[in-house]
């Protein structure tokens, strides 16, 4: 919850919020404009942003703030700060399933994982973890910052850490173009809200609506524990009126998940006026104690419940279990307890029974504390401590988790008899574990829990890639440095998971080039290489080395597009490295999906890049008629003697032959405020520009008056259409150029012409 019309602005002249606003719009309206630099430089710097740093929606705002209040005289409209954190992603559609092409064919398509999630958190010690909870983009504190990477199993992403009601937009993003619900989380609601006592009922509940209609994300986590039945009935009432408004309104993707701290279904997903299949809540999550979990502090106080019984009652009712039935999974004090509980809701790798979806709760969380726990025991030979090494680690905790300890999502990943002994409950059939000190660890430590299964192992993947055009650069998000083009045009560390691209269905779903007969221990290695990028940050390394017996396939993208509409439909790829010639494109056909097609790319039409890097291009001409269910890579040598193989793909495209298209300038760029540095030497500003259709995302630079054409330095990019900059240079006449630039979906669009505006030093 957070800050409201508060009062005039740090530096603003007793200009307020309300009229900031108002300016702020008027110039829009106006177009490109100079502006001489604010005076706003009173008050202390935000961590990490700067005196004009965004104040999040709904922050809480000081002793005496009252939230309900607060929210009842916000309107995001007349809040300067709020275009900065609202999310224009809309939520992107999935393909239907096909088994032929799941990592595992037999398991149940429905069921789905929905997530407690961090966006952000801190990968040292002692840096408290809500400074980066409401910040959409930014560079890392000391130690790094944890950026997820893996989405593919979420039907639900809930904004948890710091239970504010809006989530961070970078979240709802990601979650959006991987084809998720976003929600916002009410943790224990004030009576206010749902009573009546203050304001009539359904004009909070509009309130509630307006909010998400707003920002961009899809609802709400409602977390209502330790209430009367009476209160808690009114809640029920409430959320039916969320649902009803959202209704009125046409927004078809607003979903209520309740949770209650409970195990009854009854009151969990209650029928609404009796009708069969209609409940107050669109989902529920069952409290951790349905597996007789005793975690730390006591934790949870659900009583516990067979899942076979919570399914009964979904039946009975007329609901599928499988689609509102959320079991919580309690993951931050150890990311293990997954394989030792979920395979209660829904048996691993074979589909014999589901009862339910999964809801983890915090992996993040968990997977830091493992972090911090195993991380001088995980580093490479030669690897020095450090926040390279952190991401690197925690790339693998995080595949494990989702892929299984295997880190392919593909195998069985069942646990050995000593691991298996590990998952046994205690006395009286309750499992019951400590929190992890690392002054004082404990063999009851949930953090020693092996982590066996993955969640692959009991969720099919989702995928959205059902049209074309697609288009990834393997940007996760983060960064050591940012490129555009192949050329870098910022050398600094940066984060945000708002830009983060459709990464790879399956990581790393790696077999023999002949089939999944064997696991291959010697095959090629598949990661994310932050040394070098086509666009953003990261790019897909291949390596090792290559021989006749361990020629390699690799399964990136599961998907759903029929070449036959597309005329003169190509493949391309943009790469660089050595060994490059003994890859292939690999395509999997739905009416063959046994039977992989491999094209060389040894001859294939090839243009050379800036940085190296290649673009080759194969058409697809001869699959006219036919469905590609998936998309891989494939890597083959007969030598003899060992192929070193050191690869970097830079880009993956399908889709129409790439048109050079130029992009149209951004309108209404304008700066809504600037302040220098103590020293004068560097700016913040906040900028503004008006709604582009075509634009992926805006590039945004700056440069100090008189710059040459090369001194221009990258500050972010955005989806939104809002930005605040913290590092752009002062010349020596004490001016500040800023630039944006728009791109647009496709690989070869021209760049177009920027929008510029000159802020004035004083």
């Amino acid at each position: 919850m957070g800050d409201i019309l508060a009062g005039p602005l740090p530096g603003s002249s007793g200009l307020t919020r309300r009229g900031f606003a108002s300016l702020a719009l008027a110039a829009l309206a106006a177009g490109t404009v100079p502006v001489p630099l604010s005076a706003a430089r009173a008050g202390g710097e935000a961590a990490g942003g700067g005196r004009l740093l965004p104040r999040y929606p709904l922050a809480p705002a000081g002793s005496g703030w009252d939230a309900f209040q607060a929210l009842m005289d916000y309107d995001p409209r007349d809040d300067a700060d709020a275009p900065y954190f609202q999310s224009r992603v809309k939520r992107a559609r999935r393909i239907a399933p096909f088994a032929a092409t799941q990592a595992h064919p037999a398991l149940d398509p429905v069921p789905g994982v929905a997530s407690l999630s961090d966006c952000y958190g801190p990968l040292a010690a002692g840096i408290p973890e809500e400074t980066l909870m409401r910040r959409r983009h930014g560079t890392p504190l000391p130690g790094g910052v944890q950026v997820p990477r893996i989405f593919t199993y979420h039907d639900i992403i809930v904004g948890w850490r710091g239970t504010g009601m809006i989530p961070n937009p970078a979240l709802v993003d990601v979650a959006h173009r991987n084809g998720a619900l976003a929600l916002g989380t009410i943790f224990q609601p004030d009576h206010r809200l749902y009573d009546g006592s203050a304001v009539p009922m359904p004009e909070v509940a509009r309130r509630m609506v307006d909010l998400a209609d707003y920002f961009g994300f899809d609802g709400y986590f409602v977390n209502f524990e330790n209430g009367t039945e009476a209160a808690e009935a009114q809640v029920l009432d409430w959320i039916a009126a969320m649902r009803d408004e959202a209704k009125r309104r046409g927004l078809a993707d607003f979903h209520i998940q309740f949770y209650d701290g409970g195990t009854d279904m009854n009151w969990l997903m209650r029928r609404r006026d009796g009708r069969p299949g209609q409940a107050f809540p669109d989902s529920a999550m069952l409290d951790q104690g349905w597996s007789r979990y005793g975690g730390p502090g006591n934790c949870c106080s659900g009583a516990p419940v067979a899942p076979l019984e919570v399914r009964g009652y979904c039946l009975a009712n007329g609901f599928d279990p499988r689609a509102v039935a959320y079991f919580g999974l309690q993951l931050y004090p150890g990311p293990g307890y997954l394989g030792a509980a979920a395979p209660r809701v829904i048996h691993p790798n074979d589909g014999a029974y589901a009862y339910g979806g999964l809801q983890v709760y915090s992996v993040e969380d968990g997977l830091r504390t493992l972090l911090r726990a195993v991380r001088t025991s995980l580093l490479a030979p030669g690897e020095g401590a450090g926040a390279t090494a952190d991401r690197r680690i925690l790339g693998t905790l995080e595949r494990m988790f989702f892929s299984g300890q295997s880190q392919n999502p593909a195998h069985e990943n069942a646990p050995d008899a000593a691991q298996a002994r590990a998952y046994l409950p205690g006395p009286r059939g309750r499992h019951r574990y400590t929190d992890h000190d690392a002054a004082a660890p404990k063999p009851t430590d949930q953090l020693n829990l092996p982590m066996t299964y993955g969640v692959a192992n009991f969720i099919a993947e989702r995928s959205v890639i059902g049209a074309f055009p697609f288009l990834t650069r393997f940007n996760t998000g983060e960064g050591d440095r940012f490129h555009v083009g192949g050329a870098v045009v910022a050398d600094r560390p940066w984060f945000n998971l708002g830009i983060q691209d459709i990464l790879p269905t399956w990581q790393w779903r790696v077999e023999p080039m002949a089939g999944p007969a064997s696991h291959g221990a010697d095959l090629l290695a598949v990661d994310y290489a932050y040394d070098t990028a086509f666009d953003g940050g990261s790019s897909l390394a291949i390596t090792g080395a290559l021989g006749p017996a361990n020629a390699t396939r690799v399964w990136l993208y599961k998907t759903a597009l029929a070449v036959d509409g597309v005329p003169g439909c190509v493949a391309q790829l943009v790469l660089k490295g050595q060994g490059a010639g003994a890859l292939r494109l690999g395509l999997v056909f739905a009416d063959a999906p046994a039977t992989p097609a491999w094209l060389p790319l040894e001859g294939a039409h090839r243009q050379a890049l800036p940085g190296g890097w290649s673009r080759l291009t194969l058409p697809l001409a001869p699959y006219r008629g036919r469905t590609i269910a998936a998309v891989l890579l494939g890597a083959a040598s007969a030598a003899a003697a060992p192929l070193p193989v050191d690869i970097r793909i830079g880009e993956l495209y399908v889709g129409p032959p790439p048109a050079g298209v130029t992009m149209p300038p951004p309108r209404g760029l304008t700066v809504e405020a600037c302040a220098a540095s103590v020293d004068g030497r560097w700016a913040e500003a906040r900028l503004r520009w008006a709604p582009e259709p075509a634009a992926a995302y805006h590039d945004v630079y700056a440069a100090a008056e008189g710059a040459a054409g090369d001194d221009w330095i990258w500050q972010g990019r955005v989806t939104g259409t809002a930005y605040h900059v913290t590092g752009a240079p002062v010349g020596t006449g004490g001016q500040v150029r800023l630039r944006l630039r728009a791109a647009s979906h496709g690989p070869q669009a021209l760049p177009g012409s920027p929008a510029e505006v000159i802020v004035m030093a004083s």
